[in-house]
């Protein structure tokens, strides 16, 4: 199996060669199983007692988790144990509260950011350009809010979370 880089000139072969041991040792583990920080470090050729090392690790891992989803895998990290293998059934749940939910939470920062900025500090153009941004923000707000609020997903949520299987 060849790993698709994305930006292959980025990577060196050693360093390319580690990531994709790791990837298929990834695959051949079966859903709802976890890879431990220290396995996935030992095949990455990281020491992750080392803070400098483990840096350098959690960003290769970035890269593996993001190789891993175009072959339906998705990794999500468990504190001091290491990365566990989504069951497809957990994907959708795990999509919404980690990217949908925290969109809105992302925009609820950049609401509070813009109410408490200085604009009496700013010339005529960046007024107007403050302005703009606000009523953006208000609007991706207003609109994700409405999205949510009127999906098949939201409707059913409840249902979703207490499913048995």
């Amino acid at each position: 199996m060849k790993v698709n880089f994305r930006y292959e000139s980025n990577y060196n072969s050693e360093y390319k060669q580690r990531i994709q041991e790791l990837v298929e040792y990834i695959l051949d583990l079966n859903f709802g199983e976890t890879i431990s920080f220290e396995k996935a470090g030992y095949i990455l050729k990281y020491n992750i007692e080392d803070e400098k090392e483990y840096k350098k690790f959690r960003s290769t891992m970035q890269r593996v988790k993001n190789i891993l989803i175009d072959y339906g895998y998705v990794l999500k990290t468990i504190t001091n144990v290491g990365y566990y293998i989504l069951k497809p059934k957990q994907i959708s749940g795990y999509c919404y509260h980690t990217y949908i939910r925290k969109t809105e939470k992302l925009l609820g920062k950049s609401s509070r950011i813009l109410q408490h900025t200085k604009t009496s500090e700013l010339s005529e153009i960046r007024k107007e350009e403050y302005d703009n941004v606000c009523d953006l923000n208000i609007d991706l707000i207003t609109n994700i809010d409405n999205t949510i609020e009127n999906s098949n997903y939201y409707n059913k949520k409840y249902y979703y979370d207490n499913l048995d299987d």
